[in-house]
């Protein structure tokens, strides 16, 4: 536990006896105030909030770069952790792109209709229409 309150008084406990200390002194004497300070801080904070390392092997750490994207690797380990255990972290989806990938595929739908009525057109269109389902939910 911290027994002092502020820098402040660390500094009249460090230089009591030393009533004219040098600039040096004071930044040294400083430096080891906030290393105590953030020992007691993580100290404290490590008492509700569990943290953990993990190590990736080289694979595994390339296929989390490749399917990061624009986040940081923390930010996308937290977010993939809290999408599998179903907390409550939807992902952020680009609405635009999303959109535009929508159209595509109500078009592709429209030129499928119109040009002919063979098995494996219409076994494409209910794949495709099973797609614009699942995107319709996500944009709205």
């Amino acid at each position: 536990m911290m027994e002092y309150n502020s820098i402040h008084d660390y500094l009249d406990a460090v230089f009591k006896a030393d009533a004219n200390p040098t600039k040096e002194e004071v930044i040294e004497a400083k430096k080891r105030y906030y290393r105590l300070w953030h020992r007691e801080y993580n100290r404290k904070r490590r008492k509700f909030r569990k943290e953990f390392t993990l190590g990736f092997a080289p694979d595994a750490l390339r296929r989390i770069k490749d399917q990061k994207g624009d986040m940081s690797v923390s930010k996308f380990l937290y977010r993939t952790i809290f999408d599998r255990l179903g907390l409550g972290v939807t992902s952020s989806y680009d609405r635009e792109q999303l959109t535009i990938i929508h159209q595509k595929l109500m078009q592709l739908m429209a030129l499928l209709e119109e040009n002919g009525d063979s098995p494996q057109i219409e076994d494409i269109l209910d794949r495709i229409e099973e797609l614009e389902l699942r995107f319709s939910k996500l944009i709205v």
